[in-house]
Formats: structure tokens, sequence, C-alpha cells
């Protein structure tokens, strides 16, 4: 019997009296549009924190199954390591969504997204949370934070198939061409931040408080709006760390706006991974192109629908 549960996209396998006996589960990743750094605990339970993201259709699959008193979980991903796309976070959203079926446990999705970042934090992963929810909620969400024994403030950003078809058609994603080391970023940034660095501290004020506008043009339909406050995360999170925007990244982003980008940033920390670019309408072929042409790896971009709520 497969069926779905509260969480992300989950199936079953029952036996009459013994309950759940194997599960699988598909977790999307994302992007983020605005605010990601502003997320983490060091900086939002101060100053409050805030990020735009939607969640896009590439998984983490997992597969969980009980029996004789053991307990077995593998997962399949398809994305390089370092992709900048929250798979870390995914994966930490899989497992507990398996094991949370496996044990008959029920959880809200807030409470997913919140349980999946207590288990990074258990590993000794420096980071924020966003990519959690994303990975939790799915769609589009405009996400509050405050301090880290909080749960975020989730308002979702309900569009019109047409208006997700439009901003899916003027969006790029393709591969730096190389990985990025999201803990090492984070740990460099944040010694910093934490030492008094004024620099930081006002980059960081700078990029939280792109979340609202961008997500307001979201909302609007206006996407030559949303992709400057793209580029305004880009321009502000160079300032938090050398090598945070890699010379190479900066050559594909001028490639990228010569052929018709309006805006460009990396995916989660940067320092490589994936970059999004929004496009001129009618551009995005010719981005694509540009880009290709200069060596990068396209990677198709769907937006995923929110995940159910039970």
């Amino acid at each position: 019997m497969a069926g779905t549960v509260t969480g992300p996209s989950v199936g079953q396998v029952t036996d009459p009296t013994l309950g759940p006996i194997s599960v699988s589960v598909r977790v999307p990743v994302r992007v983020d549009f605005a605010g990601g750094w502003s997320d983490v605990h060091y900086y939002s339970a101060s100053h409050g924190g805030a990020v735009l993201n939607a969640a896009i259709g590439h998984y983490v699959h997992g597969e969980g199954s009980w029996g004789s008193g053991r307990v077995h979980v593998e997962y399949d991903m398809r994305l390089p390591s370092g992709s900048g796309l929250g798979t870390s976070a995914a994966l930490d959203v899989a497992w507990l969504a398996l094991t949370n079926e496996l044990m008959n446990r029920r959880q809200s999705l807030v409470e997913l997204a919140e349980g999946a970042y207590k288990v990074e934090k258990l590993l000794g992963i420096e980071g924020g949370k966003q990519d959690h929810y994303a990975a939790a909620l799915g769609g589009f969400n405009l996400l509050e934070f405050g301090p880290e024994n909080q749960p975020a403030q989730v308002t979702p950003i309900e569009l019109s198939r047409e208006a997700v078809r439009t901003l899916q058609d003027r969006c790029v994603l393709c591969f730096s061409g190389s990985s990025h080391n999201s803990d090492a970023l984070h740990r460099l940034v944040w010694e910093r931040y934490r030492a008094g660095d004024p620099d930081v501290a006002h980059a960081l004020g700078k990029i939280a408080r792109t979340a609202m506008p961008a997500a307001q043009a979201l909302m609007n339909g206006n996407i030559s709006a949303l992709a400057y406050f793209v580029t305004e995360n880009r321009e502000w999170a160079r300032k938090l760390q050398d090598g945070l925007v890699t010379p190479r990244m900066d050559e594909l982003f001028e490639i990228g706006e010569e052929a018709g980008a309006i805006g460009s940033k990396a995916c989660g920390a940067g320092g490589g991974g994936y970059l999004l670019f929004i496009c001129e309408e009618d551009a995005k072929a010719d981005v694509e192109a540009a880009l290709t042409e200069a060596g990068t790896r396209l990677m198709p971009l769907k937006f995923e629908p929110p995940a159910p709520q039970g």
C-alpha cells in the first residue's frame, strides 16, 4: 500500500499487524534568493534574520526498513557534494522523516525542520536553518529567524501556476565548476563576526534586509526587482569573507550578464557550487548557451510545490 503523510513525499509498505516495515522518502533541495547567512543563530538571536528561498525538483531519496529488531536506512543523492543547494540538510530531513515513519511518530513540518536542524548541530556542523525548512516545507517561503531554540516564522508565498512557470522560464542554474565547503566557510565568517568585525556585521544586516522586499517583488510578479535583490545579496556576501565569490564565479556572472541575465548569485554559502541566474524576458536560451560555451554544466530548474500538510 502506498500513502502520503505529513512531511516530505513518503511511501509505505505495511503489514496489517506490525505497521510500517519499510518506507521511502523523497526530499527536495533548494535555491535561495535573498537573506542567506542571516538564518544563523549567531546573528538572528540578536538582530533577527530573514530568508526567501524555494524548493526545487532535485531530491534526496531515502529508504528505511524495520525487521528482526534491526533498522536499515540508505540514501540516493544524484547531486555533487558541495553543491550549495542544501543537500546535507535534505539528508537530515530524509533521515528524520524515515525514522518518524518507522517509529510511527508524527511531527508537523516545522517540527520536522527543527528536528533535522538539531541532528545537524549534534554532528557539529555550522550553519543556519533555512535549508531544513525548504526541505521539509517545499514551495516558496519567507522565513524569519530569531533565537536558536525558537522555530522560524513561516510565510508561504503562494503563486499561481502561471507565475511559477514565468519565473522558471527566466531562471538558469549552472555548476560553477568547483564544490564548496559550507561548514568551513561558516566557521570563517562567524569567527570574524563573534570577534566583533564591523564589516561582517554591516554586511549581514544588509543581507538580512533584502529578504522582505525580495518576497514582495516575488508576490507582485516583479521579476526584475527580485533579480536586483538577488544580485544585492551576492555583492554583500562578497564582503563577508574572501573566497565566497571566486574569480571563476565572477567570470560566469559577467558572461551571464552579457547574454541577458539581470540578476545572479551563488546558491547557499558561496565559494563554489551552483549559481542562480535570473534572465531578461526571452533571454534564457541565450544565457544558457553562453554559460555552456564557457564550460559550465547546466541543471534543469523546476520549482517544487509545497509539501502536504497531513
